[in-house]
């Protein structure tokens, strides 16, 4: 606050120092005058002084911990994608030479790509106060179709702790992030959380573990357009391997869409984008077999629903609203020679989440195509018609991922994954399938 004053400060006395000088002076006022450069120097003195005394102050005068961390990952992807019209016909290639465009692309998506990736990660954190950055460089490689300037701010946030008490903590974070860094699901929450989180734990001797984490995030500030989602969950309930979690998250506001020069019908078609009120509840159940070397195992299953979904022409009149998974994880990757298992069935109807939001397998969809409008970026005509709808859900498939330590610090990563159209009345026909090979090196 004293820099705050002293900025001000100075800002004032520089301006009147600057309007004496445009006219004739008295001599008094020409003393006053000199009087003020003098305060104002002094003032800009001290604030130069404390700039650099700041700079020069260390972390361990400061008393907390840092920790910079990075990974280094190259990635390879083979993917094969179809699409064939509803009722039937030609099946369409969607990838490689030849196939057709995307949504403002000058070129198809490739069949097999190369990815090069490096990660920054910057953590803060004293006895009541946090802070943490990430850093995300992801490029295509490649002589031709290479890129050299893809850059995002996964994660910049800031938190202290409100309570510490003995058995009950109450935390604040401010920032950015992205949902499911903060909230569990395999096939929601992949939107970045721009908000303010709370969390709240409270360990019961006899009953477990018990938290909850509401949060509002900002989604557009030109409509003062947010949303907001809470998770409650219980862990090692009863002193047992279950874990129990509920998560309710809101993306609708009546008019928070409404953008200047949009016609009606553009404003309803974006209105259901966002048209989503969704629970899901979730159970797992965690052991460490000694017939496995005491390796972790948990078997999870999920089911969720859209609260506002509703029957409309391009899902025939049906309400397509509910999702789950359930699968079963085996390890836990940590030094060298861990190694880790997952495999999972995924099922989505194709108004269980927001497309933007889809965490899960999806359809592949290289064309960019939307659920409620053409494009699954809210652009282009308003989809009428039950052939049209596309986006990331409808579908029904399976997931397999496996990591192998060969060192401490790398890493290599398989995973396996297809799907295909859950419900074949409402868009056209579509088969995804990708394997990934990645290695990922951490230091």
């Amino acid at each position: 606050m004293s820099s705050l004053r002293s900025s001000l400060l100075a800002c004032m006395l520089l301006t009147g120092a600057l309007i004496a000088q445009t006219a004739p002076q008295k001599p008094e006022l020409a003393q006053s005058a000199d009087l003020a450069k003098s305060d104002e120097t002094n003032d800009m003195e001290a604030l130069r002084r404390w700039l650099r005394d700041k700079r020069m102050i260390s972390i361990k005068e400061l008393g907390g911990d840092l920790s910079l961390s990075a990974e280094v990952r190259t990635e390879f992807q083979a993917i094969n994608e179809t699409s064939q019209a509803q009722g039937g016909g030609p099946t369409i290639r969607q990838r490689g030479n030849g196939a057709p465009l995307p949504n403002k692309a000058s070129n198809p998506k490739s069949m097999y790509a190369w990815d090069v990736e490096l990660n920054l990660m910057l953590d803060y954190r004293t006895d009541r106060s946090w802070a943490a950055a990430r850093l995300e460089f992801d490029n295509d490689m490649g002589q031709q179709t290479g890129t050299f300037n893809k850059i995002r701010l996964e994660k910049a946030y800031l938190g202290g702790r409100l309570i510490a008490g003995d058995t009950f903590t109450m935390d604040s974070e401010l920032g950015r992030r992205f949902l499911f860094d903060v909230y569990d699901s395999k096939i929601e929450f992949s939107s970045v959380f721009d908000g303010f989180l709370i969390r709240l734990s409270k360990a019961f001797e006899e009953i477990g573990d018990y938290y909850m984490l509401p949060g509002v995030f900002l989604i557009n500030d030109i409509t003062n357009h947010y949303g907001w989602a809470i998770e409650i969950g219980g862990l090692k309930v009863a002193h047992t391997g279950l874990n129990l979690k509920y998560s309710l998250i809101d993306w609708y506001r009546p008019g928070g869409v409404n953008i200047s020069g949009n016609t009606a019908t553009q404003t309803a078609a974006l209105q259901l984008r966002y048209k989503y009120l969704i629970s899901q509840l979730q159970a797992q159940y965690l052991m460490y077999p000694q017939w496995l070397g005491n390796r972790l195992i948990k078997m999870y299953a999920a089911a969720l629903t859209n609260h506002l979904a509703s029957g409309l022409p391009i899902t025939r009149g049906e309400r397509e609203s509910w999702g789950g998974y359930a699968g079963v994880s085996i390890g836990v990757t940590k030094k060298k020679g861990d190694w880790s298992l997952d495999v999972n069935y995924q099922i989505v109807q194709a108004q269980a989440v927001p497309e933007f939001d889809a965490n899960g397998i999806g359809r592949g969809n290289a064309l960019g195509l939307g659920f409620y409008t053409q494009y699954n970026d809210g652009s282009g005509v308003i989809n009428t018609s039950p052939t049209q709808p596309v986006g990331a859900t409808n579908f029904q498939g399976f997931a397999l991922n496996s990591l192998y330590a060969v060192t401490d610090n790398l890493t290599v990563q398989q995973s396996y994954q297809m799907s295909w159209t859950l419900n074949q009345n409402i868009g056209p026909n579509l088969n995804y399938k990708q394997y990934e090979l990645e290695l990922i090196y951490a230091f």
